[in-house]
Order: structure tokens, then C-alpha cells, then sequence
């Protein structure tokens, strides 16, 4: 869980001028710091017939906001249910990101990983383009999904950099 301590414990400028922090928790598995003028809020969303707890994280005020959900991924093996390899981790994400149109990858200047993979795309929403990239992170039995959107190409590709 270390990449995950480091995403978030380097998100973006907003940390490095921020004191006061105040922890998050994500299904008792994640923990995210953020300052203390960042809001949290819930929706359920549906993910293959599956309504999950989606985690919103968002500076008031402004359009820049985290979607962020975890799911354990299980496999069946010899009758028995197993936590997923990064592979089958994997699937599942590019699964999800099946349904988004108009996506392409994003590479992060400099970092290679076969733990995570992310994608740009734009959408609309309230008459507002929004710009979003979405991380996937994979461990094995685990993938953690995160979108950092505004509709500020910048302020996304900012806060993405420096979060890997």
C-alpha cells in the first residue's frame, strides 16, 4: 500500500501550502490527507450490478474534485474465492473504462508502472466542459479507482503529476 500513501500524500500543490491536514478514510483500507478546506461528500454509484460508496472529495468553490472508490476484486480457484492478481485487477479496470468515450491514455511524465494506468478524457456537464483523468491503481485483490476533474485542463494534469 506504499503507492497509495505516496498518491496521496503528495497530491499536489495544495499540500505543500497547507499546514493543518485533516485524514479521510476509505473503506477502512485507505487513508488520504487533505487541507482542511476540502469537503467530503458520498454518492452510490452502480458497478457491474453492484451499487458501491463513492468517495467525493472536493475544494469549495471551485470546480477541482476526487471521485474515489476501492472495490475487492475476488477469483474463483479450485472452488475457493482468492484475492485477483494485478492482471485480473487490471481487466476489470479497462472493463470500467470501456464505457468512457472519447478517452485516451495518459502517460505521467517519467513513471512507469505496471500498478496503475490512466486515462484523459472530456466531458459535459451543466454546460461545463470538464477535463478528468482516471487513475487506476492495482494491488492484488484490490483496485483502487480514482478521477481528478475540474474544467481546468491545468489544475487536473497539476494535481494528477504530482500524485503518482
Amino acid at each position: 500500500m506504499g503507492i497509495i500513501s505516496l498518491l496521496f500524500s503528495l497530491f499536489g500543490v495544495f499540500l505543500e501550502n497547507s499546514i493543518e491536514k485533516k485524514k479521510f478514510y476509505i473503506d477502512d483500507k485507505w487513508t488520504i490527507e487533505l487541507p482542511t478546506d476540502w469537503d467530503r461528500r458520498f454518492s452510490e454509484i452502480e458497478i457491474n450490478n453492484s451499487t458501491i460508496l463513492e468517495n467525493i472529495f472536493f475544494l469549495p468553490n471551485t470546480d477541482l474534485s476526487m471521485r474515489i472508490y476501492s472495490l475487492n476484486i475476488l477469483k474463483d480457484d479450485n472452488y475457493k474465492k482468492m484475492e485477483a492478481d494485478i492482471p485480473d485487477i487490471l481487466a476489470v479496470f479497462e472493463n470500467i473504462m470501456s464505457k468512457v468515450e472519447n478517452k485516451k491514455e495518459y502517460r505521467i511524465p517519467n513513471h512507469k508502472s505496471s500498478k496503475f494506468k490512466c486515462y484523459e478524457y472530456s466531458y459535459y456537464e451543466n454546460d461545463k466542459e470538464i477535463y478528468a483523468i482516471a487513475t487506476g491503481i492495482f494491488m492484488k485483490g484490490y483496485l483502487l479507482k480514482v478521477n481528478i476533474a475540474s474544467t481546468i485542463k491545468k489544475e487536473v494534469e497539476k494535481a494528477n503529476i504530482l500524485s503518482i
